[in-house]
């Protein structure tokens, strides 16, 4: 490995570091945004290079793995965290909170749908349930006995 690609690996080192901090500075300012509870950078090799290769077991020798160097690393993704948290009562009587992964989907003024943890919502003039932005939430209408109610 000459010079030239330990640099090259050691400033893909730094580029990543870089983006993981953004991650975590994102958590940070996002402390105490409604329904938000972290996301978490994950990486990957961006190159490897093989100067032996493996080999399978035979009838007496366990074989061998084969023999890599990592030239560089990559952000492989960036992952946001659904568990569960503890639900609190708001005192709002529109106030939703969902157990498990699911999104609430709401169809913004432009026609455009979005997706959000954030179950604090309001009924606007027209009656509508509506987020804070005014994107209106979009569900199933039920019956008294909890049925969905196709077309509603």
């Amino acid at each position: 490995m000459g010079l030239t690609s330990a640099l090259f690996t050691g400033l893909t080192g730094l580029k990543v570091n870089e983006f993981n901090m953004d991650v975590i500075g994102n958590n940070i300012a996002n402390v105490n945004t409604i329904a938000y509870k972290a996301s978490t950078a994950t990486f990957q090799t961006q190159f490897s290079r093989n100067f032996t290769f493996g080999s399978s077991p035979s009838g007496s020798f366990g074989g061998t793995n084969p023999m890599q160097v990592g030239t560089g690393t990559t952000t492989g993704a960036v992952t946001r965290d659904f568990s569960v948290g503890s639900p609190e009562t708001t005192g709002q009587a529109s106030d939703v909170a969902i157990q498990g992964e699911g999104l609430f989907v709401l169809r913004q003024s432009d026609g455009s749908t979005v997706y959000s943890r954030d179950g604090s919502f309001q009924f606007n003039s027209e009656n509508y349930m509506v987020s804070s932005d005014g994107s209106f939430v979009m569900g199933y209408g039920v019956d008294t006995n909890f049925n969905v109610l196709d077309g509603t």
